[in-house]
């Protein structure tokens, strides 16, 4: 539990995981689809998940040369997971806003 704990825990990997989960995409749609992750940021966390085994990363052979991250049988194990949590955080977004409803009455 805490390796997965450690992987999800980093700052934008689980925001990663969720866009590759509909397949194979370039760096640039990842940045364009994450628009407030740094380049930077972006490629340290693809370094990451792919020597975790968790990204596959594979070089197209098109001009110019391209990139394209997936998810790996292990990456896609993640999916539920992620969706668990982004399902009981929209509850918690909610519940939150009924608190905040309720205190301004």
């Amino acid at each position: 539990m805490t390796e997965c704990m450690e992987l999800l825990g980093g700052a934008w990997t689980p925001n990663i995981v969720w866009q590759l989960s509909g397949g194979a995409r370039r760096f640039g749609e990842l940045r364009r689809d994450i628009p407030r992750i740094s380049p930077r940021m972006l490629s340290a966390r693809l370094r990451s998940l792919e020597a975790k085994g968790v990204v596959d990363r594979e070089v197209v052979p098109s001009s110019p040369p391209s990139v394209e991250y997936a998810l790996t049988e292990l990456g896609r194990e993640l999916i539920p997971v992620i969706d668990a949590i982004v399902r009981v955080g929209t509850r918690l977004h909610k519940a939150s806003g009924r608190e905040l409803r309720r205190a301004a009455a």
